[in-house]
């Protein structure tokens, strides 16, 4: 569970004790719920940065082993496209 979650169930909890308490006339419940709203927003705007982040470089690698995998494919198959360079080529005369 990402954590701006546990703020906003934090939050939800101190509002329901601050109804049963009746101190929802105190400012410092005030200010408390507003700093728990601002910081609940802020980690969910860090938390789906960072799963775009993450969904991007997931992507590119996947990108790239498809890559690596299709060029040994056509490797394997012996495509003219493809350039071994370990390869060399010897005449019987020349041993």
């Amino acid at each position: 569970m990402p954590l701006y979650y546990v703020i906003l169930i934090i939050l939800i909890i101190i509002v329901i004790l601050s109804l049963i308490l009746n101190l929802l006339t105190n400012p410092i419940v005030w200010i408390i719920i507003a700093i728990l709203v601002v910081w609940s927003a802020i980690k969910r705007y860090l938390y789906t940065k960072q799963l775009e982040e993450y969904n991007k470089e997931f992507q590119r690698k996947t990108e790239e082993k498809k890559k690596a995998y299709y060029s040994q494919e056509e490797y394997r198959r012996g495509s003219d496209d493809i350039i071994d360079v370990d390869y060399q080529e010897f005449d019987e005369d020349d041993k």
